[in-house]
């Protein structure tokens, strides 16, 4: 029997309890054990053999409608003289470049999966990874508005948010496959990742045209 659902739980409860009582340091607290949840859930999904990819492509197809509709309503809400987040030829263009090299290299590991050098590109693809979380770091705290500025706004802060917990969420796993080593770990889980973080590069491409550029 796992763990795992009995300290997620206590995990939830510290955040909702410092979000209520607004206490920072509760919330400091709340994502640093968040992301030893998370990291010790991953090392546990890509260990064990899963039967069924339905599953999978279903998730896939969840993540699509909620960036389908976000998307939808930010090409619906746009405002007249709005600010942007950033401006598209700067930060936002590097970051496509951070992605997409990413995708490359992870598709190298996937293809040479079982040599002795395929680690190397898996942790190029880690490595290109962080510097897009570092990239959206600095974006956010040198915008000129927030998330209260406008619905606009609100829902463009949202969508690329959104991204990028799934951005942290992939590098979390592929952190875990590259400590832990690829023996022992299906061919099928590693495909899902493969597969999840070409889902979230192309993502990032839809945010940059609808977000940045339109």
């Amino acid at each position: 029997m796992s763990w795992l659902p009995m300290y997620n739980a206590w995990v939830v409860m510290v955040g909702v309890l410092s979000l209520f009582l607004w206490q920072l340091w509760g919330v400091l607290v709340f994502f640093v054990i968040a992301l030893v949840s998370l990291w010790f859930l991953a090392k546990e999904s890509l260990y064990t053999i899963k039967h069924f990819a339905t599953g999978f492509w279903m998730f896939i197809a969840s993540e699509v409608v909620a960036f389908g509709t976000l998307f939808v309503l930010c090409l619906n809400s746009e405002e007249e003289l709005v600010v942007p987040l950033s401006n598209f030829i700067e930060l936002p263009l590097l970051g496509c470049f951070l992605l997409t090299g990413s995708s490359i290299t992870l598709t190298t590991y996937h293809h040479y999966l079982g040599t002795a050098n395929c680690h190397y590109y898996l942790l190029g693809t880690i490595v290109l990874g962080w510097c897009f979380i570092l990239l959206q770091v600095c974006e956010f705290y040198d915008c000129c508005c927030d998330i209260t500025f406008c619905f606009y706004q609100g829902v463009c802060f949202a969508t690329v948010g959104l991204h990028f917990t799934h951005v942290l969420g992939g590098l979390i796993v592929m952190m875990v496959l590259y400590v832990c080593g690829d023996k022992g770990v299906p061919q099928s889980n590693i495909d899902f990742v493969v597969w999840y973080w070409h889902f979230v590069d192309y993502v990032w491409l839809f945010v940059f045209l609808i977000i940045y550029i339109s």
